[in-house]
């Protein structure tokens, strides 16, 4: 049987305002096609399916179409677990109806354990069985208590996370078969990225490879974006995203992971690199040495390429501005190579430095993003105890509004 894990989709993502859907087409495409081509069995997708838990309706068809092709592959199942930025109603309202075209789809932690395994079946014959944990949130592992200190908030969600796996694992004891795991969540030693969002802020800091149970063959891992493996025999993987979501991402080799098992265990684990269609490319220096750079610049890219240009002057100059402007201007009407996204202009002069123009739109940020500035302008103290309680805020917050 064959395996593919995938995670971190983020459908309907958008880069400094420019929409990812034509990123998005182009690796379902593939997708499809690869999973066709070496006959994948099963599709395991570790989280945050979309990028906000009500997505567009383009958003939405998008997915929509890929499961449709996808049932018309050789892919015989599917497993789909929430990740931070999605929804529970969202990708549990078709579930039902996904469930009979063997597409499953947990978007949150459920009351009985028994409901996130997965048994993976050719005919009659098990193959191997799936513990197919979301995201959980500070509300399904532990009790907020009032006046708990920062440090026994971390414990009480580490401890939380440690007894869901545990309860988990229990319940996968009995199968004489592969036992495979899914998780959206941080582990300890992971490299991030700036795109990724703080979940269990103490988690950060506390939940380790190790605390998984030694009964799972393989765990497929989401939420960080960068592929990697966090075990030196490779069982315990991150995919990462198919495509760079912030320019912190753009050297990674996108990647998925193939596995091949039968019923004595894991035979072959494989990364899979996964075709970049948009190349982010970055730009910086002064204004003359950056224009001779995009004026050379040759894309080799399906689509245009997107670039962040970031311009440093040691000397004011105001005519400088307008002739920035002008050259962001040719560069996204003429080039069909290159379009600039990300456009920034600072003059340092000795210790002191003053962006003259830097375009950052409210609608790019996150509400934890503009949360994080609030504070950093505010130069607020205990910054990680206030992240922790206005995370677990949201998450009380989105809560209230799924059961509405």
């Amino acid at each position: 049987m064959r395996i593919l894990h995938t995670s971190d989709w983020h459908i309907g993502q958008k880069l400094h305002g420019n929409d990812r859907d034509e990123e998005h087409e182009l690796f379902f495409n593939w997708l499809i096609d690869y999973i066709n081509e070496h006959e994948v069995d099963v599709l395991l997708v570790a989280g945050d399916i979309f990028d906000v838990g009500f997505p567009s309706n383009s958003a939405l068809k998008r997915y929509y179409s890929f499961l449709t092709h996808l049932v018309q592959t050789k892919c015989s199942h599917v497993i789909i677990t929430g990740g931070n930025h999605d929804y529970i109603s969202t990708l549990e309202a078709p579930a039902d109806v996904l469930s009979a075209l063997n597409i499953h789809v947990i978007g949150g932690a459920k009351t009985s354990i028994e409901d996130e395994v997965i048994e993976i079946k050719r005919g009659e014959e098990l193959e191997c069985v799936i513990g197919a944990v979301p995201f959980l949130r500070d509300k399904d592992i532990r009790l907020i208590n009032a006046g708990e200190s920062y440090e026994e908030g971390m414990n009480a969600i580490n401890e939380g996370i440690v007894k869901h796996y545990q309860t988990v694992a229990d319940a996968m004891s009995e199968y004489e078969c592969p036992r495979i795991a899914m998780g959206h969540l941080n582990v300890y030693g992971a490299k991030v990225s700036e795109s990724e969002r703080d979940i269990h802020i103490g988690n950060l800091a506390g939940f380790r490879v190790t605390d998984f149970p030694a009964i799972f063959d393989y765990v497929a891992l989401g939420h960080i974006h960068r592929p990697q493996r966090m075990n030196e025999t490779g069982t315990i993987r991150y995919s990462g995203s198919p495509i760079a979501l912030s320019f912190s991402e753009r050297s990674d080799q996108k990647k998925m992971i193939l596995l091949d098992l039968d019923i004595n265990g894991i035979q072959s684990i494989e990364s899979v690199e996964i075709p970049c269609f948009r190349r982010l490319i970055s730009f910086k220096g002064e204004f003359q040495q950056v224009a001779e750079q995009l004026a050379s610049y040759k894309s080799q890219s399906v689509l245009c390429d997107w670039a962040e240009v970031s311009i440093e002057e040691k000397q004011m100059d105001t005519t400088l501005s307008m002739q920035y402007e002008q050259l962001i201007e040719n560069i996204n009407n003429e080039n069909n190579n290159l379009q600039i996204v990300k456009p920034s202009l600072r003059f340092i002069n000795g210790d002191q430095s003053t962006v003259y123009e830097e375009h950052i739109s409210l609608s790019d940020l996150t509400i934890t993003d503009v949360f994080d500035r609030l504070l950093d302008a505010g130069q607020v103290n205990g910054q990680d105890e206030l992240k922790q309680t206005f995370t677990e805020l949201l998450d009380g917050f989105y809560h209230q509004i799924e059961n509405e």
